[in-house]
């Protein structure tokens, strides 16, 4: 259960179902659809005895939250806190009395919350996009009119993948990608128009140009594993 703290939003399965509901939410899909992928990807949570109450107290929450809360959802979990089932997981999993004694003020404390429903449902939040670029290599042309640089791209602190572009200054392009972060990969000009390339011999390029041309100048790219 991984548990963190006796509130109902203090463990890991709660906060997984939760904010999966919300990654969703805000990205502008129907409610209904919502739960439904959520019940779907989510599904051996939903039916693991360790980890069924806490995933249906994370949905429970976020429907209530988004006004949609679903009447089978309501009754499931409104049986599992008056039933005490939820306390025998806990007792089952080592709990003590003290914690359980906590456990349960905050199950009826989460009960009262969720039998009211709430006046105006939580607004959608525009996803956060951030792209950032670490460069690995950064190479000019002894001609001074072209410059190579290798950089791994994120989004939203995720690295993506690993892209190698030939640019003069006014245009180029990629000639070069690849997935696998931190992979080793150097470059050097032989000649103001021949660029080598030294890479870990397990890179996978999905794009592996052996040349690259702009306004009558090409570069011919070679490549070296190593």
């Amino acid at each position: 259960m991984g548990t963190w703290n006796t509130k109902i939003n203090g463990n890991d399965t709660f906060q997984d179902v939760y904010q999966f509901f919300f990654d969703l939410y805000n990205q502008g899909a129907n409610l209904t659809d919502v739960s439904k992928q959520l019940q779907d990807d989510f599904a051996e949570m939903f039916s693991d005895y360790d980890d069924r109450n806490n995933s249906l107290f994370g949905l429970a929450l976020a429907q209530w939250e988004t006004k949609s809360l679903d009447v089978s959802i309501f009754e499931q979990v409104k049986e599992i806190i008056e039933t005490g089932n939820d306390l025998e997981v806990w007792r089952q999993l080592g709990a003590d009395s003290k914690t359980l004694e906590k456990r349960e003020k905050e199950l009826e404390k989460f009960l009262t919350q969720i039998s009211t429903e709430r006046e105006k449902p939580k607004r959608r939040v525009r996803p956060k996009f951030e792209f950032e670029m670490i460069n690995l290599v950064s190479a000019i042309a002894p001609d001074n009119l072209k410059k190579f640089d290798v950089n791994e791209e994120y989004t939203n602190k995720n690295y993506v993948h690993t892209s190698g572009l030939m640019m003069w200054r006014q245009g180029g392009g990629s000639v070069l990608y690849f997935t696998g972060q931190g992979k080793s990969i150097s470059a050097k000009w032989i000649d103001s128009q021949t660029l080598e390339i030294v890479h870990d011999k397990e890179i996978v390029f999905t794009k592996k140009d052996d040349s690259a041309y702009f306004c009558g100048d090409e570069v011919k790219i070679k490549y070296k594993s190593q």
